[in-house]
């Protein structure tokens, strides 16, 4: 009779274990421990583990299995009872700049949910909480812009969207309407029109082209009302004046009367930097810049030929070289001195060019060029050399203090709070804040009704990352910056959430950095696991953890060749 309970393994030699036969109970906290290099990894991950890999990616069709890396069998004879694995290793959870801890742990993806649907606005320039503009107040604005201005008044009717809209396009037609701005182009609409179905297209009905002068300031409140009637309560001008053009946008909806600031109707896309419409226009979503440094460009007490300039001198560096001493020449800056050894007026026109061009010869031509400054030089290098990176340095970004968002987006508040302010908090600090619920007691009944599904979801993820003993970490964190241990609690955390039963997982020393007060709180945590239903195998040496589990098996008696052997299991 087949035992259920068990997972059988038999005639495991993998890397250096020596034919090691072994039941294990499932369902329960197993420990594989034993000295370091003695086989214990390799009994959970690359011997349980693969074989339970293997096994699922051979249960999938040929067609999905050509998009899977092939998983090679263990060398062992065979396993009985082998239920799906999950392994959660330590390895960094990513690599990329845009990765923070909110997002890895979708709990910034509830924020963004949760400030778009009963976010508060407020004026980014002056701070106040912004109100609703009517049409007389827009009009009103529109006429104070530059007297003579050319202006062409824009009913903005598909935003960003996909389709082919012949039915809206045909309708406008039949309005009347002779022109409009499709994808920033301007068409007739008596042409034939056909736009792409699978693409994204914005349509801007021309309402009117006019001057801003006082004989047509009834034609063109005439015309912002048309456009506000047509669009619901939104209208573009794009304004012409002193041959510049600029784009202006107001709204029936949000406004402040203050600044003269109109906004749009909030979605989760303003709280993402990941989207242009979210994130910040000067670090595009980074939260850093990329500057030069000054210190690592010059070095200001050596000979500016001989060392004091890093960067103009070497393989590659003929022509700024050459440029260098055009300039030096022309500005009368003996290039043996220091920086430190010139006047003000030549440190400034060294490092932030002049106006005169200066003749070089270069490759047997008589050339004028403008000598732009060192630190200009510098970016222009930058562009396409990657070694430069050694001169730069990562700065905050000072337009949105590293929070990635534009000051729109972070002017709205929940609770009292911005986005930029909850990342910025600890864990356990946030944890705090959506705990108490008289925080959220502004919110309306309908607004109540939207936010508890959401506020519930945040609660709960947030709760599992502080219980895994992650509550110092701060949800803006770079996700390039945290540990390995960080990472695999970070992993658990999720896998608690998502409320899997009848699961192998395999850990690797998940206690690792970790304070004896947290380690309690991961072995509670990893027990609430396996009372799911789940087998939960850690590899661990950890003494609290050893002592807590239902199962131990020790691997041993030391390790490399004199290990791969049960010392005990029990």
């Amino acid at each position: 009779m087949k035992d259920y309970n068990h997972i059988h393994i038999s005639g495991a030699r993998e890397n250096n274990l020596k034919n090691i036969s072994l039941s294990i109970p499932k369902n329960q906290l197993i420990v594989f421990t034993g000295l370091s290099g003695s086989g214990k990894s390799t009994l959970a991950f690359d011997t349980l583990y693969a074989e339970g890999q293997r096994r699922y990616i051979e249960s999938l069709s040929s067609y999905a299995r050509q998009f899977l890396d092939k998983v090679g069998k263990p060398d062992v004879d065979k396993i009985e009872g082998l239920t799906p694995a999950i392994a959660i290793d330590q390895k960094t959870t990513s690599k990329n700049p845009r990765s923070t801890v909110g997002t890895i742990t979708e709990i910034y993806d509830y924020f963004r949910l949760l400030y778009a649907r009963v976010g508060i606005q407020h004026c980014h320039i002056c701070g106040e909480r912004i109100s609703q503009m009517s049409a007389t107040d827009i009009i009103e604005q529109i006429l104070k812009l530059p007297s003579d201005a050319k202006m062409v008044i824009l009913a903005p009717i598909v935003k960003e969207k996909r389709g082919s809209f012949g039915d809206k396009i045909e309708s406008l037609r039949q309005k009347g309407y002779v022109r409009a701005m499709i994808d920033g182009v301007m068409v007739r609409l008596d042409e034939e029109i056909e736009l792409a179905k699978n693409k994204k297209h914005s349509i801007k009905v021309v309402i009117d082209r006019v001057s801003n002068t006082l004989d047509n300031h009834t034609r063109i409140a005439q015309g912002v009302e048309k456009a506000l009637k047509e669009s619901y309560g939104e209208i573009e001008i794009e304004l012409i004046h002193n041959d510049k053009k600029k784009l202006l946008h107001y709204s029936e909806h949000f406004a402040c009367f203050k600044c003269k600031v109109s906004f749009e109707e909030l979605e989760p896309l303003e709280f993402s930097f990941n989207s242009p419409k979210g994130a910040c226009g000067d670090c595009l979503g980074l939260g850093a810049k990329y500057a030069i440094d000054l210190k690592k460009i010059l070095d200001k007490s050596q000979p500016l030929n001989k060392g004091g300039i890093k960067i103009i001198f070497g393989f590659n560096r003929n022509y700024y070289a050459e440029l260098f001493y055009a300039f030096c020449k022309s500005a009368k800056i003996d290039p043996g001195k220091s920086f430190d050894e010139l006047n003000s007026s030549q440190q400034n026109a060294l490092l932030y060019g002049c106006t005169e061009e200066v003749e070089l010869h270069w490759r047997s031509s008589k050339l004028k060029r403008p000598w732009r400054g060192i630190l200009q030089i510098a970016y222009d290098m930058f562009k396409d050399d990657k070694d430069l990176g050694d001169y730069t340095t990562e700065k905050i970004c000072p337009t949105c203090k590293g929070h990635r968002l534009k000051l729109e987006s972070l002017s709205v508040k929940v609770g009292g709070l911005g986005i930029g302010e909850l990342i910025d908090m600890p864990i356990q600090k946030v944890f705090e804040f959506f705990d108490k619920r008289e925080n959220f007691v502004y919110l309306n009944e309908q607004e109540h009704f939207i936010a508890e599904p959401i506020l519930n979801e945040i609660h709960q993820r947030l709760f599992f990352l502080y219980d895994v003993g992650l509550g110092y970490l701060t949800l803006g964190r770079d996700a390039r910056s945290i540990s390995g241990g960080e990472s695999q609690r970070i992993r658990i955390a999720s896998q608690i959430g998502s409320g899997l039963t009848g699961v192998m997982y395999v850990l690797d020393e998940p206690s690792i950095g970790l304070h004896e007060r947290d380690t309690l709180r991961l072995i509670k945590t990893l027990r609430s696991l396996q009372e799911k239903g789940n087998s939960v195998i850690v590899v661990e040496h950890d003494k609290e953890t050893i002592l807590n589990a239902d199962y131990i098996v020790d691997i041993g008696p030391e390790a490399g060749l004199r290990g791969g052997e049960v010392v005990f299991s029990g």
